[in-house]
């Protein structure tokens, strides 16, 4: 089982179960936090819970931001988060106001500062993350909902070998030009979307001849978009093409992943004898698709 999906399928068990629907959203996510504790380590092993406890903490408040069924408490609350929270362009002004308010009820705990921190980054386009012992912001990213998460769960096997094998050659034709390719340990806590290629981190070292620094390939981000591509209203739905009639088309998926995949690839090959500019230019006459922010 993919480590994503199983937070964020528990959380949506939780938000929905009757069991729970006489709590409210703080206790429905604490309650999230003990499941998903006892499941992972029937799945997985132990884990030390410093790293589980606010992947899914923040699991939960993005899915409470996000949901597409909120149910009445969570709508109130989350009209009322988003409503003060965006009066606030400081973080830390916005988190003074809130314990000082919520004096009687708030609780210095990873619950409260994740929805402290969930809440301003869902008003000021950021996401929260938790790496290396350090809750932070990063700039947003698209969301993939639940009900297209549901969608590509039958699938998720035979997208994850098709893929898999354009990836294996993939890493043989940058490898046959050059390049040398370190393999590494990514995040344990990615994005169902990238299914579980966000899980190895691939750094990419160019030929002898160039001088250039090291780039990451990002596979896990690459996946995302030949799986669930960012549509008009910024959320992330199955590619139409691909998923027609809730059926894969392996040969669509193996075409518009070799396409993506080769596409950074064809960039960073034209870099070894190219300024950016040039090699930019070069690959966009080529067909490839080469996007501007993704180049390193």
């Amino acid at each position: 089982m993919l480590p994503p999906f199983l937070i964020r399928s528990t959380i949506d068990w939780v938000r929905h179960s009757e069991k729970y629907k006489d709590s409210n959203p703080y206790t429905r996510c604490e309650d999230s936090l003990k499941l998903i504790r006892r499941l992972w380590q029937e799945e997985f092993g132990r884990l030390e819970s410093t790293s589980l406890e606010p992947a899914v903490l923040i699991a939960y408040w993005e899915e409470f931001f996000h949901a597409e069924d909120p149910s009445p408490d969570e709508k109130d609350w989350r009209e009322g988060l988003r409503k003060r929270s965006s009066l606030y362009d400081s973080y830390e002004e916005w988190h003074i106001w809130f314990k000082q308010n919520y004096a009687e009820v708030y609780v210095d705990n990873n619950i409260w500062k994740s929805v402290i921190m969930t809440a301003w980054a869902n008003t000021h386009q950021y996401v929260v993350r938790y790496q290396a012992g350090n809750w932070r912001f990063v700039h947003t990213k698209s969301y993939l909902l639940t009900s297209a998460m549901w969608a590509l769960e039958p699938h998720f096997d035979l997208v994850k070998e098709t893929l898999r094998r354009v990836w294996t050659e993939e890493m043989r034709a940058y490898v046959a030009y050059g390049f040398r390719v370190k393999d590494e340990a990514g995040t344990l806590f990615g994005s169902v979307e990238s299914l579980g290629f966000d899980s190895r981190q691939y750094t990419l070292y160019f030929p002898p001849k160039t001088d250039r620094d090291p780039v990451n390939l990002d596979s896990g981000a690459m996946v995302a978009d030949i799986v669930a591509p960012i549509g008009n209203e910024w959320y992330r739905q199955l590619d139409h093409v691909i998923f027609a009639e809730n059926f894969v088309d392996v040969t669509a998926l193996t075409n518009r992943a070799r396409y993506i995949f080769a596409s950074r690839r064809r960039m960073l090959e034209l870099l070894v004898d190219n300024d950016w500019q040039n090699a930019y230019f070069q690959a966009a006459a080529e067909g490839w698709l080469v996007e501007e922010k993704s180049i390193a």
